[in-house]
C-alpha cells in the first residue's frame, strides 16, 4: 500500500462541488438570522452639529482676555458642568428620553447612559490653541428628532455657559485684583504715613538738604567771621574812646594869658600871642583818619569798619571846620587888642576858670559812645555765640546726613517697590475692567453653530453591512466544518488513484456513471 499523495486545489474544489450544500445551507441560514438580528436589533440614530471657536473681534493688542486657556481645556470643564448630573436630569425630563426604563432603572442608570450617548470632539491640532477653531457635539439616541433636539440643545448649553464661565471669569478677576488694589493702597498710605513722618522726624538731615545745609553752614561761617571783626573793630573804638576820656580828664581849663614885654630896640611893648591847647574833636578826627588808613590798608571799602569810619569822620569834618573857624577868628581878635595895647608891660591872670562847657559836652558823648560801644560789643560777643551754636548745629545736621540717608534709602526702596506693585496692580484692574466690559458686550471669544444638528436618516447602529458580514463568515465557518466532517466519515472511493493507493494495485478499466454522464454531457 502506498502513500497517498496530499490533496491539491483540484481536489479542494472537486470536494466543495461535491458537498456544496453542507457550504450553501449553512451560509445562507447565518445570513439570514444576521439579518433577523439587524432588524430586530434597536435602531440607533446619531446627530451632530459642529460650533466654531470665534476669536474676540477686538485685538488682543488692545484688550487682552482675561481667559487664556486653550479651547480644549475650557471644553472639558464646560462639558463636566453641561454633563453633571443636575443638568442632564433638565434634558431628560424636558425631552422625556428612555420613557420605557423609567419605571425599571433609577434615574442614575438613566443620566449615564444618556452622557455615554453624547461625545464632545475637538476639531484641530492639540499644540496651539490657534488651530482648535472648531468641535463637534454628537448625540445618538432611538428616535430621530428627539437625537436631533438634545443636540441643538446641548450646542446652545455649551455656547450659553461658555458666556457664562467668561463672564464669571472675568469679573472675578477683576473683583480679586480690585481687592489687591485696596489692600496695596493701604499698605502704600501706612509706608507713605511712615517716610512722611520719618522726614519730618529727621528734618533738616536729610540728603536733599545737604546742599542748603552746607551753603548755610558756611554763611553762618562768613557771620562768625565778620561778627569777630565787628568785635575787634569794637574794641579797638572803645580804646580810642578811652583814650580821648582819659585825655580830657587830664585836660586844664581854657584860660588867657597875655604877657606884654618891652622891646629893648624901639622901647614899646609887645603882646605875646595866647596859647590855646588843641580841640579834642581835631584829635578825635585826626585818630579816625589814622585809623581810616590803616584799615583801607587790611580791609576793602565795602567792609564794616571803613563804612563806619568814613561815616564818623563825615559827621565830625564840619564840627571840626566850625571850631577852627573860631579859633581863626579869636586870633585876629587877640591880634587887635594886642596892637591897642602896647605902651606898658602887664601881665594879666585871669580869675579863677570857669566851668568848661565845651569839655563837659564831649566827655558827655565820649562817654554816650563808649556805652555805645561797649553795648554793642556785648551783642556782637551774643551773636557770636549764637552763632557758633548754629553752626555746631549744622555741622551736627550735616554729620547726621549719610546716617539718615542709609534709614531713608531703605525706605524709600520699600515705598518704590510697592508703588511699582500699586501701578502695575492698577494697570491690570484697567485692563480687567476692560476684558470685563467685552465679555458683557459679547465682544470676546465666542461659540458660533457653524453646521447645527439635521435629523438623521438613517442610523448608524446597528451596522447592517458588518452583521452580515459576520453572520458569513459565521456560516462559511459552519460550512467548511460541515463538509469536513462528512468529508471525514465518506469511506467511498472517488477516484482512481485512491482505489489504486488503497489495494496496492493498478487499475485497468472504469466503468463511468450513467447516472451522471447524462448530467455532464447536459453541462
Amino acid at each position: 500500500m502506498t502513500e497517498p499523495r496530499p490533496l491539491g486545489f483540484h481536489d479542494y474544489l472537486e470536494i466543495g462541488l461535491r458537498r456544496k450544500w453542507y457550504l450553501i445551507l449553512p451560509l445562507m441560514i447565518c445570513l439570514i438570522g444576521s439579518f433577523g438580528v439587524y432588524k430586530y436589533l434597536p435602531k440607533i440614530y446619531e446627530a451632530t452639529t459642529l460650533i466654531l471657536v470665534q476669536p474676540q473681534r477686538v485685538p488682543e493688542t488692545y484688550v487682552r482676555p482675561t481667559v487664556t486657556d486653550t479651547v480644549a481645556s475650557r471644553l472639558n470643564t464646560i462639558s463636566q458642568e453641561i454633563l453633571s448630573r443636575t443638568r442632564l436630569e433638565q434634558i431628560i425630563n424636558e425631552f422625556n428620553l428612555y420613557p420605557e426604563m423609567r419605571n425599571k432603572v433609577p434615574m442614575e442608570s438613566l443620566v449615564e447612559t444618556l452622557r455615554k450617548s453624547i461625545d464632545v470632539k475637538v476639531h484641530g491640532s492639540s499644540r496651539s490653541d490657534r488651530d482648535q477653531n472648531s468641535f463637534s457635539i454628537s448625540h445618538q439616541g432611538s428616535d430621530p428628532r428627539t437625537v436631533m433636539n438634545v443636540t441643538n440643545k446641548l450646542a446652545s448649553l455649551f455656547i450659553e455657559e461658555n458666556l457664562k464661565v467668561r463672564e464669571l471669569r472675568a469679573e472675578s478677576t477683576s473683583d480679586f485684583i480690585t481687592r489687591e488694589l485696596m489692600n496695596m493702597e493701604e499698605q502704600l498710605k501706612k509706608k507713605e504715613a511712615e517716610l512722611r513722618m520719618y522726614k519730618e522726624r529727621n528734618m533738616g538731615q536729610l540728603p536733599q538738604q545737604l546742599d542748603a545745609n552746607l551753603r548755610i553752614l558756611e554763611r553762618l561761617q562768613d557771620q562768625l567771621k565778620t561778627t569777630n571783626e565787628n568785635i575787634r573793630a569794637a574794641e579797638d573804638r572803645s580804646i580810642v574812646i578811652q583814650n580821648q576820656i582819659e585825655m580830657l580828664k587830664k585836660r586844664e581849663p581854657i584860660q588867657t594869658a597875655r604877657e606884654t614885654r618891652r622891646d629893648p630896640t624901639t622901647g614899646r611893648e609887645n603882646m605875646a600871642l595866647e596859647r590855646v591847647p588843641e580841640d579834642p574833636l581835631v584829635t578825635q578826627l585826626n585818630l579816625l583818619k589814622r585809623d581810616l588808613s590803616s584799615a583801607l590798608s587790611k580791609y576793602k571799602e565795602t567792609h564794616p569798619d571803613v563804612i563806619d569810619l568814613k561815616k564818623r569822620i563825615a559827621s565830625l569834618e564840619p564840627k571840626v571846620q566850625e571850631i577852627l573857624q573860631k579859633q581863626e577868628e579869636e586870633r585876629e581878635t587877640r591880634m587887635r587888642e594886642h596892637r591897642a595895647r602896647q605902651e606898658h608891660v602887664v601881665v594879666e591872670n585871669l580869675p579863677p576858670p570857669a566851668p568848661d562847657l565845651e569839655t563837659q559836652r564831649l566827655f558827655t558823648q565820649y562817654t554816650e559812645q563808649y556805652n555805645s560801644i561797649v553795648l554793642e560789643a556785648k551783642r556782637l560777643r551774643e551773636e557770636e555765640k549764637e552763632l557758633k551754636q548754629q553752626i555746631v548745629y549744622y555741622q551736627r545736621r550735616i554729620e547726621e546726613t549719610p546716617k539718615r540717608e542709609q534709614e531713608l534709602i531703605l525706605l524709600t526702596r520699600d515705598y518704590d517697590l510697592m508703588k511699582a506693585n500699586y501701578q502695575s496692580l492698577l494697570d491690570k484692574k484697567i485692563q480687567a475692567q476692560m476684558a470685563e466690559n467685552l465679555e458683557r458686550k459679547q465682544q470676546g471669544e465666542q461659540f458660533k453653530i457653524l453646521d447645527p444638528a439635521r435629523l438623521p436618516e438613517k442610523p448608524v447602529k446597528p451596522d447592517r453591512n458588518r452583521i452580515l458580514l459576520i453572520g458569513a463568515v459565521i456560516g462559511l465557518a459552519m460550512g467548511v466544518g460541515l463538509t469536513w466532517f462528512r468529508e471525514s466519515l465518506d469511506r467511498s472511493f472517488h477516484t482512481v488513484s485512491e482505489v489504486e493507493n488503497y489495494l496496492g494495485i493498478a487499475v485497468i478499466a472504469t466503468l463511468p456513471n450513467l447516472k451522471e454522464e447524462p448530467k455532464r454531457k447536459a453541462a
